[in-house]
């Protein structure tokens, strides 16, 4: 993710920031499941309907996420555009983080929420290997280990 892009999001999170609360990182997830079955018939159909000239590919929903010493805040990602708000803070606290698993094509992670019904799916491309492993990392650490840096290292302003 490219700095202004990083700098947008932290913007609208800070309209929910409490005095004091600091950015460690921001970065992009996918967050839920989409079952091979639904994958292969949804390529399948647009692949005869459209005489083999459109591909699809179904993937969950993504999410700019902004991870503060604080909470975990999301905000929409509508086609690597940002959405108008908030879709959710939660405080550190309360968040579970799972091991980083790697699959076939992608790498997950459950991320569960205290009160929420079920675990959510947080999941990454192969080629965002090096993203899915800051967050992964910054979930399960203490939260003052990774304070004003940025997936690529840098600081954040």
């Amino acid at each position: 993710m490219n700095q202004k892009t990083a700098q947008r999001c932290i913007a609208v999170a800070a309209s929910a920031f409490e005095p004091g609360e600091q950015v460690e990182l921001v970065e992009v997830v996918q967050i839920g499941r989409v079952s091979t079955g639904r994958q292969v018939a949804t390529s399948a159909l647009v692949g005869v309907a459209s005489a083999g000239t459109v591909l699809v590919a179904v993937r969950p929903r993504g999410y700019f996420v902004v991870l503060t010493d604080r909470r975990l805040y999301l905000i929409d990602n509508v086609n690597g555009r940002m959405g108008s708000g908030l879709a959710m803070a939660t405080p550190r606290a309360k968040i579970t983080a799972g091991p980083l698993r790697g699959h076939l094509l992608t790498l997950s992670m459950e991320v569960s929420i205290e009160g929420a019904p079920a675990p959510f799916r947080f999941s990454w491309g192969r080629a965002q290997a090096g993203t899915a492993r800051v967050l992964a990392a910054a979930l399960g650490r203490p939260a003052d280990t990774l304070a004003g840096h940025t997936s690529t290292g840098g600081p954040v302003a």
